[in-house]
């Protein structure tokens, strides 16, 4: 069965019109410390389940505003689905994970993209459709850890005010590199993350932050993905989070996080694809080039230094 959003054991507050409560960022005064940083991050592993039913999301790749819900657990439990008006009718974004594996459906045309998380994260060479997990979104989201004995560069403050924090992610691939830009202790504004050769391949625009006293920490409410792969066309989108349940009850359906029904789609391993030197392209979903949102000048340009 589907998740209950009532009130119960998950606390619900509707944007606008009933704030859980309202704290003013407190703004930069002087850069904070790593520790800092890191104390305030990680109020975020308080968080062991965020879902919603009510999310509008938006694309230049398609006319109108989608309806869309989506669910996360920790570690690797993840579904977001997006449609017109009824789910019923058709999605027309989806992507979800699992313990084992992710997955993406597109339907112009009907395939399904997926990848076991092992093989994904162990595969080498240019990475098409996909550059990172769907798992990746509960980051753009705010769900964020910052793992203090890891590498970081020390803090950075900003001319704006604001401040920049380095984090290298270890991986099979090589270490990736991520940047968090932090209005305040309590609130990030941006996330980028660049792979192992410097390449930017996602970035999450967070704003009308929400704090909520039961995890001590601030949400975004409008989200503004774009995702690079190494070749083939940006996904962008924007998705606006009308409520969110944090820590709702877990779902008890088995079926919850499993992959969507094959019948009648297209089916492309993206490790295998990623692999082969001689097929030709699968055709990839039905979005065009988005020019990225002017974040803080080119975003294409960044330059790693190391």
């Amino acid at each position: 069965m589907a998740i209950a959003f009532v009130s119960g054991g998950a606390t619900c507050a509707k944007r606008k019109t009933l704030r859980d409560e309202f704290r003013p960022p407190v703004v930069f005064e002087e850069t904070p410390t790593l520790q800092q940083i890191a104390d305030h991050v990680n109020r975020s592993l308080s968080i062991e389940r965020l879902a919603s039913n009510n999310l509008t999301v938006t694309s230049p790749d398609f006319s109108g505003k989608l309806k869309g819900n989506f669910q996360w657990e920790r570690p690797h439990r993840f579904t977001f689905d997006a449609y017109f008006a009824m789910k019923s009718l058709g999605v027309v974004l989806a992507a979800g994970s699992n313990e084992d594996m992710f997955w993406l459906q597109s339907p112009s045309p009907p395939t399904v993209y997926f990848a076991l998380h092992d093989e994904f994260e162990n595969q080498s060479g240019a990475r098409y459709i996909l550059p990172v997990s769907p798992l990746w979104l509960r980051e753009a989201l705010g769900v964020i850890e910052f793992d203090p004995a890891g590498q970081h560069e020390e803090p950075i403050m900003r001319s704006d005010g604001k401040v920049e924090v380095v984090s290298y992610m270890p991986s099979p691939r090589g270490a990736y590199r991520r940047v968090l830009v932090m209005r305040s202790l309590d609130v990030i504004e941006q996330t980028r993350l660049y792979d192992y050769s410097g390449k930017l391949v996602a970035v999450a625009q967070q704003s009308d932050h929400e704090y909520f006293s039961d995890i001590n920490w601030s949400l975004p409410h409008n989200v503004i993905v774009q995702l690079y792969p190494d070749d083939g066309p940006a996904l962008s989108f924007t998705i606006d989070v009308g409520f969110y349940l944090r820590n709702p009850p877990p779902n008890s359906d088995p079926d919850a996080y499993a992959p969507p029904d094959p019948t009648g789609l297209s089916t492309v391993n993206l490790v295998k694809f990623n692999q082969s030197q001689t097929a030709s392209p699968p055709m990839p979903p039905t979005y065009t080039q988005a020019e990225p949102v002017d974040l803080q000048g080119s975003l294409i340009n960044f330059r790693t230094v190391r």
